[in-house]
C-alpha cells in the first residue's frame, strides 16, 4: 500500500531448519460450523487462517480449545490424538487461545495485571500457584507491558498493554500450541510490533502459532504458510509472501471455481 516490501514491518520468517515436529494436527475435522479439515502446524511455525467473516476461521479455533468441540475427525496434540471438548482439557494439553475480544473474554477488567496474567494458570493447572508468585515479574517483562505495577487494573491501561497481558496469561502456562484471533485489532502500530516480535519470538522457542486476521498485510508478514478458509472448510493453501490477490481468491471461492475448471 505504501510501496515498501512488508519484510521492512515485520520479523524475519521462520526457515526450512527452524521447524521442529508436528505440534498441533487435523484430521478430517468438523462440527456443526466447519467442516472436512486437515492441517499441521508445526513448532516454530507461524500459520496465518485468512477468510471472509463468516467463513469459519473463528470457529475453527474456539473448536480446537474445546469450546465449540469437534464432533468429527481427529485433532491431535505432538502426534497423539485427544478429546478436547472444553477449554481446561486444551489448557492441559498446551493449547492456548487469545480470543478476538480481548475485553469480552480475554480479560477480567476489574481485576489486577497480576490476578489477570495468573488467572488460566490458577484455575486449569494444579499446584500452580505457589510456583506463579516467583516468575511473575519475568512472564510481565517478556510482554513489555506498561503499567504503575502488577496491582494496577487492567481498564486502566492501554489497549496495547491489555493484549500484553493478554498474552502473558497464556505464557504462564506454557503452552505448545498457541492460537491467536485477530491479534492487534485495536491497538497502536507501537504495539503492533511488540506483539509481532512476541510472537514470533515464542515460534523461535518451539511454539506452534495459528495466527487468525482479517489485516492481510498483518497475515501475509507474519505467515510461514496461509490457510484459506471458506464456506466452513478450507479452499486452499498459500507459500509465505503470497499476494492479497491470491488469498481473496480463495476466500472468495474464486481459486475453488478456477480450479474445478
Amino acid at each position: 500500500m505504501v510501496g515498501r516490501d512488508l519484510g521492512e514491518y515485520y520479523p524475519d520468517r521462520a526457515r526450512p531448519g527452524d521447524l521442529g515436529p508436528v505440534r498441533l494436527a487435523l484430521r478430517g475435522a468438523g462440527n456443526e460450523r466447519v467442516r472436512d479439515l486437515t492441517f499441521e502446524v508445526r513448532a516454530g511455525e507461524i500459520v496465518g487462517l485468512a477468510g471472509l467473516q463468516g467463513s469459519g476461521r473463528s470457529a475453527v479455533a474456539r473448536a480446537v480449545f474445546g469450546v465449540e468441540p469437534f464432533s468429527r475427525g481427529v485433532l491431535e496434540v505432538d502426534g497423539t490424538p485427544r478429546r478436547v471438548t472444553r477449554p481446561r482439557t486444551a489448557v492441559r494439553l498446551g493449547i492456548a487461545l487469545v480470543t478476538e475480544d480481548r475485553k469480552g473474554d480475554g480479560l477480567a477488567l476489574r481485576q489486577s495485571v497480576r490476578d489477570n496474567t495468573l488467572l488460566v494458570r490458577r484455575a486449569a493447572l494444579r499446584g500452580a500457584r505457589a510456583r506463579a508468585r516467583s516468575d511473575l515479574p519475568a512472564l510481565l517483562d517478556m510482554v513489555a507491558v506498561v503499567a504503575r505495577g502488577e496491582h494496577q487494573e487492567v481498564r486502566f491501561l492501554s489497549g496495547g498493554n491489555q493484549q500484553k497481558v493478554v498474552l502473558a496469561k497464556w505464557l504462564a502456562v506454557a503452552p505448545k500450541v498457541l492460537v491467536v484471533d485477530e491479534p492487534t485489532r485495536g491497538i497502536d502500530v507501537g504495539a503492533k510490533r511488540a506483539v509481532h516480535e512476541l510472537l514470533r519470538d515464542l515460534a523461535r522457542r518451539g511454539v506452534a502459532v495459528l495466527m487468525i486476521s482479517s489485516e492481510l498485510p498483518e497475515l501475509i508478514g507474519m505467515s510461514d504458510r496461509i490457510l484459506v478458509m471458506h464456506d466452513g472448510a478450507l479452499a486452499g493453501e498459500l507459500p509465505a509472501g503470497a499476494s492479497e490477490g491470491a488469498v481473496m481468491a480463495l476466500a472468495t471461492g474464486h481459486g475453488l471455481a478456477e480450479a474445478a475448471a
